[in-house]
This record gives C-alpha cells, structure tokens and sequence, in this order.
C-alpha cells in the first residue's frame, strides 16, 4: 500500500470536499433537508459531498471497501483496506451557518488506522496523521496538551437527541463540572479531537457513537501522543459505539470518573 498516493488522494478530495462546502456555507439552511433521526439531518450538500470523496477513493482504490455515514457500507468486505467517510462532521452546524464542522476521512489496514485528514474549510486548516508518522496542521507538527489534573482541563462530549444516552451523558457532566475547568459542547466529535490533537483542548466524550465519526480522528490523536478508547477504556474497533479521547496524561483519571457513573 503506498501510504503517500493515498494521503494525498484524501487531501485532494478534503480540499475538492471543502470548496464546496464554503461555496454554499451560508446557503445551506436554503437547501432542503431530511431528518435521519431525532435531532440529526441530512442535506443535499451532505451527499454532493460524500460523492465527491467516494467518487476519489474508488476511482484510485477501486478493491478497497468503504464505510460512510450517508452511503453505508461499499465494497464486498474481502479487502484488509477500509475507509472510513465522514462528508460533514457537524451537519446541523454547517446547516445553521456556524462553525466548526470538519470533513473526516480515515483509512485502515486490518481495522488498524494507518492515516487520518480532517479539514477545517472556513480557517483552511488540514489536519494530517500517517501511522508512526506524526500529526500535522497545514503540514507543522502537532502535539496534545500537557495538562496533567482534571482541573485544568476542559472537557467536551456530545450530547445524544436519544433519551437513554442524553440522560447518561447528563449524569456524568454533573460529574465532571465539579471536577473539571470546563465543559463545551462543539456539535462536533471530529472538530473535538482536533482541538485535543493541537493541544487547545484536553478530553472528549461520547456514550453514542459510530465509526466514522471516532476513526477520522483517532490516529491524529494518538500520532499527537493523545489516547482514544471506549468509555470503558478498551481499545476502540470499528464497531465501537462510545469514545473518550483525550491529551493521554489525564486519561485515567476520566475513566475512573466515568467508572463511577
């Protein structure tokens, strides 16, 4: 697998991905839209997006199977390569005209991540990992916080439209605002692991989660010498559905927390 073709596929396709997304930034709420669930949307920018970064993987990487949020599944699952597609990380920001959101893309090599892009099309900000390579911004080395207490950090989650995760996720921010400096909430995982990776932010949480909103960022995280688990603190596979991630000095100390609640 040449790591460097597919690198530079994916940031040509977040880049493509993101002229499109400020071309049409403040008229998304114009566009029409369907609700996926409660509290989550998909537009029609959301697709035009997706396509143009499926169109690119399978033009270049035709036998490799992929897994997007709107698309699902692609592929005959017999490759050891999957990509991982997150078009719009922050859909119901993007709609309502705000930032951030991210473009995610991800590609694993026996369900182990090999490489990440994230794209910030409003401050341009392209966000790279290669396995053993590094983590990178606009192509400068990257590294997460060196916060070592829970009271310094600011913490982040995501909040579920779900009745039974919303009601966890309120149970442990109790928590947690006794313990930590901060809460925010970006409307963002991908934009979230980001800002822990570049070292602004320290912890993310989520009870509910899929794939392609964990994977994108998951390698950038660890490259920048941050950690990435489930709640529980296992190793996150492709069928995890919760994720914490955080500057790797203070993750203990989050799941003990979590382990409380």
């Amino acid at each position: 697998m040449d790591i460097k073709l597919a690198k530079t596929i994916a940031e040509a396709a977040a880049k493509e991905t993101g002229i499109l997304l400020n071309e049409n930034f403040y008229k998304a709420k114009g566009m029409s839209s369907k609700n996926k669930n409660k509290g989550d949307i998909v537009t029609d920018i959301d697709l035009k997006a997706e396509k143009i970064i499926l169109d690119s993987i399978k033009s270049h990487f035709p036998d490799h199977d992929i897994l997007s949020e709107e698309a699902g599944d692609i592929g005959n699952h017999k490759s050891k390569y999957l990509w991982i597609v997150d078009p719009i990380d922050g859909t119901m920001n993007y709609y309502h005209g705000m930032s951030p959101y991210r473009i995610g893309i991800a590609l694993l090599e026996d369900k182990e991540p090999i490489l990440n892009v994230l794209y910030n099309p409003t401050k341009n900000e392209l966000y790279t990992a290669t396995k053993n390579g590094g983590a990178f911004l606009n192509g400068e080395k990257i590294t997460v916080s060196n916060r070592t207490d829970l009271k310094d950090c600011v913490v982040m989650f995501h909040l579920s439209s779900k009745k039974d995760p919303r009601i966890r996720t309120m149970n442990i921010l109790e928590k947690i605002c006794e313990e930590a400096m901060q809460v925010r909430m970006l409307g963002s995982t991908l934009a979230s692991a980001s800002y822990i990776a570049s070292g602004r932010f320290d912890i993310f949480f989520s009870v509910q989660q899929k794939a392609w909103d964990i994977f994108p960022g998951s390698l950038l995280i660890e490259e920048a010498g941050g950690k990435v688990t489930d709640i529980k603190g296992n190793k996150i596979t492709p069928e995890s559905t919760s994720v914490v991630i955080s500057n790797g000095k203070v993750h203990d100390q989050i799941i003990k927390l979590l382990e409380t609640i």
